[in-house]
């Protein structure tokens, strides 16, 4: 019996396995956007805003409480080569090239309609630019950024802040 259990699931995963396969890609990018929309959850219900500060009546719990993680976190390395990553796809000049991030700062958040914008202020160490400061942007339109790494940063911040989240209830 344990056997035939044990077969019957096997078959069950190849046939996932081969039904994912079949997907064009167009397919799996539209999945895969709407996976990062579910995990960020970012909220769209409060009327439109423009803040310098992490403001929870204005901005709603969830994007509040993601970025007073991101404050919390930001120097770790892996958000630091993301934060990185965005800036050389937003500005030529860091393109291929690492900079370090001595200070960052929020300047803005803005919800315009179905867009959120965050834009944080970089000061940067000594760089082969000579650039001291950068803005980033980090861009979401009906709850999900153009920018694959963007995604990818916020909904890795996204499980830790929904694990506090269950923590303080």
């Amino acid at each position: 019996m344990k056997k035939l259990m044990l077969f019957s699931l096997l078959i069950l995963i190849a046939i996932g396995i081969s039904a994912q396969r079949n997907l064009t890609p167009e397919q799996r990018d539209s999945i895969q956007r709407a996976e990062y929309k579910e995990k960020i959850g970012l909220d769209y219900s409060m009327p439109d805003y423009s803040v310098s500060s992490i403001d929870e009546k204005k901005m709603g719990a969830r994007l509040a409480n993601l970025l007073r993680f991101y404050e919390e976190v930001k120097g770790q390395s892996i958000y630091s080569r993301m934060v990185n990553k965005v800036l050389g796809e937003q500005n030529e000049e860091f393109e291929h090239v690492y900079i370090e991030v001595k200070k960052q700062k929020l300047m803005k958040v803005e919800k315009v309609a179905n867009e959120i914008t965050i834009i944080y202020r970089l000061w940067l160490n000594k760089n082969p630019k000579n650039i001291k400061q950068a803005d980033v942007s980090f861009h979401f339109k009906d709850g999900i950024s153009e920018c694959q790494t963007v995604n990818e940063m916020f909904s890795n911040m996204s499980h830790y802040v929904q694990a506090r989240e269950l923590l303080n209830k």
